[in-house]
């Protein structure tokens, strides 16, 4: 008997486990656009999700501003009240020293962070695959009290312009995640 129970102790701890294949694993049901727009605004993601377009870095030298989009940038700053000109150098204000967004480093230039923040939109299409579901979505950048002072250049064009994106949504077993977001 001792023999009988020890044999059927080894073959169920030496069986081989099965994988459950992919056509009977379970299936769950894709995220509603409103359930998708929630799980899209709320994650981490899409607040980093093009962060360095919110950021503008401007040199302290006038000299340094080596093209047309940097010069037009810095005289809307000027015009706005951010910055002064004293020949050569750029000159922040009282105004954006007491502000958090302009941070001086010693290397000659100012960080300008940040110029917008996103704005969610509308849930577009909610599209099933095999690896997931592909949500189509648009959302748009609403300016800081910095970034409403460009009124013209690639920075007013990308702020002003509605902005569309796909998220790819992953199901982790017990929700819906983000796998990656991107431009459309």
């Amino acid at each position: 008997m001792k023999r009988l129970l020890i044999l059927l102790l080894l073959v169920a701890c030496t069986a081989e486990k099965r994988a459950t294949p992919v056509s009977e694993r379970p299936k769950h049901a894709p995220p509603s656009a409103a359930e998708a727009k929630q799980i899209i605004e709320s994650s981490g993601d899409f607040s980093e999700f093009q962060f360095t377009s919110s950021a503008f870095t401007l040199p302290l030298k006038r000299t340094m501003m080596l093209n047309d989009e940097t010069r037009g940038i810095a005289r809307d700053l000027e015009k706005a009240g951010w910055i002064v000109f004293s020949d050569d150098d750029v000159v922040l204000t009282s105004k954006s020293l007491t502000s958090r967004r302009f941070m001086t480093r010693a290397n000659g230039y100012v960080d300008i962070v940040p110029l917008a923040k996103k704005e969610m939109g509308d849930v577009t299409a909610v599209r099933p695959t095999d690896e997931g579901v592909y949500v189509d979505f648009n959302w748009k950048w609403i300016p800081t009290d910095v970034g409403s002072a460009f009124k013209s250049g690639p920075l007013y064009d990308r702020y002003a312009a509605p902005q569309k994106a796909m998220a790819t949504l992953y199901h982790d077993g017990t929700a819906w995640k983000i796998l990656r977001l991107q431009p459309l």
